[in-house]
């Protein structure tokens, strides 16, 4: 049995099967965990605190669709460049939500591999979420390639990750969300992905 609490940056959760008090859900109290480590999927592929305007809205914490205190967020960097050149490719059955189904990423104007960022394969047909262990890059054929430079916009990406209160692990997490904020973009963070991941 573990006797080990997990701890996350600022933070020690509940040991599992444990009872956390109801004092954690204080509202005015909700701030992302300081000094965390993102999932493995995304090692040497972030920057914490946050700072983009994508992450705007995550640092609140209303994302975290369980409503647990316990959240993480992050903005995607590649070769240390905040402002990104994004992919979506979004469903092409309504049926399957409004959630794209792959998100890549990689530094303005470079060549070679996108970073995933996103992809609805990590889910099973049940909806239960998987994080990859460590991160995923895709290269795309010359074709695809050559029509991403069009289709590819500029755009901070943000990610936010909420952790139930007795997390055991840094992957282990029951919400996922991506805010970006294309070039020259107005309003509110264009949500790109919010799905519970349990």
């Amino acid at each position: 049995m573990t006797t080990a609490r997990f701890r996350l940056g600022n933070h020690e959760f509940c040991l599992p099967g444990e009872r956390a008090p109801f004092s954690r859900l204080k509202p005015n109290e909700r701030a992302p965990i300081a000094g965390a480590q993102p999932p493995t999927f995304l090692t040497g592929c972030v920057r914490e605190p946050a700072t983009s305007q994508s992450a705007q809205e995550l640092l609140k914490g209303e994302f975290c669709g369980h409503g647990e205190p316990t959240f993480t967020v992050f903005d995607i960097v590649c070769d240390g460049h905040e402002e990104l050149d994004v992919l979506l490719w979004m469903p092409e059955n309504e049926d399957d939500g409004p959630d794209p189904d792959l998100i890549l990423a990689r530094a303005p104007g470079a060549h070679g591999p996108w970073l995933v960022v996103f992809d609805r394969a990590w889910c099973d047909e049940a909806g239960v979420g998987r994080l990859p262990e460590s991160p995923q890059w895709r290269t795309l054929d010359h074709e695809t390639e050559a029509q991403a430079g069009e289709a590819a916009e500029r755009a901070s990406l943000s990610i936010g990750f909420e952790y139930p209160c007795d997390a055991d692990g840094i992957n282990v997490i029951t919400w996922l969300a991506i805010h970006a904020w294309p070039r020259d973009h107005s309003g509110a963070p264009v949500v790109l992905v919010d799905r519970e991941w349990a």
